[in-house]
């Protein structure tokens, strides 16, 4: 499997940055935005925080967030089943440290300067987040959205396994577990394992995990 460094778009400007340099590029186009924002007095203002989600093994896929400094742990833990991991409703935590913490807990009471929390999905196949603090600011935040999106990160380029040319589109579940199993529409046509043993290839690190079908 061949997978290349990970881009994606600033939501704010459009703008196209890797991960890291998305954690840089919105250390200064947030503020402007939110300085405009201010200027037009839109919306009422409160405490939020920028955070970055990414795989703990998987750094390709990242996430860059608003999140309420009202909103709960739960809020989070929701927002990230939904987009990344959810597939068979699994259990799942935040700890810091060995502390678990507690999913109804206030972001506002749990965030610090560099803090850095660890998120698990399934505690069977476990699915491992890092979600790390950025910046705290004030600003407006939809009623209805605890959580938005600032950026993500766009499918990272995986290779088929069996021809080396084409993106895959599928993974042979039974394949993988020998190290390859990255298949392309076409190679997929002519593989020989059971099509049951197939999960399509999803913007997430979960893909090929249990029951994941994005």
């Amino acid at each position: 499997m061949v997978k290349r460094a990970s881009k994606g778009a600033c939501l704010l400007c459009r703008s196209s940055y890797t991960g890291v340099g998305m954690t840089k590029h919105l250390q200064s186009c947030l503020p402007e935005h939110l300085e405009n924002q201010l200027q037009k007095k839109k919306g009422k203002f409160q405490p939020f925080f920028h955070v970055m989600v990414q795989g703990a093994y998987s750094p390709e896929y990242w996430l860059h967030l608003k999140i309420s400094g009202n909103a709960r742990l739960k809020d989070l833990d929701q927002f990230l089943r939904d987009i990344w991991l959810e597939c068979c409703g699994h259990m799942s935590s935040f700890r810091h440290g060995r502390h678990e913490l507690e999913m109804g807990s206030k972001i506002i009471d749990v965030l610090r300067p560099e803090m850095e929390l660890i998120h698990e999905y399934d505690f069977g196949d476990t699915t491992e987040l890092l979600v790390k603090l950025i910046a705290q600011y004030e600003g407006p935040i939809k009623a209805k959205s605890p959580v938005e999106i600032l950026a993500r990160n766009d499918p990272p380029e995986i290779f088929c396994n069996e021809c080396g040319q084409a993106l895959a589109v599928e993974i042979c579940v039974e394949c993988q577990s020998e190290g390859s199993g990255w298949l392309c529409e076409s190679c997929a046509r002519e593989h020989g394992c059971d099509e049951a043993m197939r999960l399509p290839v999803a913007n997430s690190h979960r893909t090929g995990v249990c029951g994941y079908t994005g």
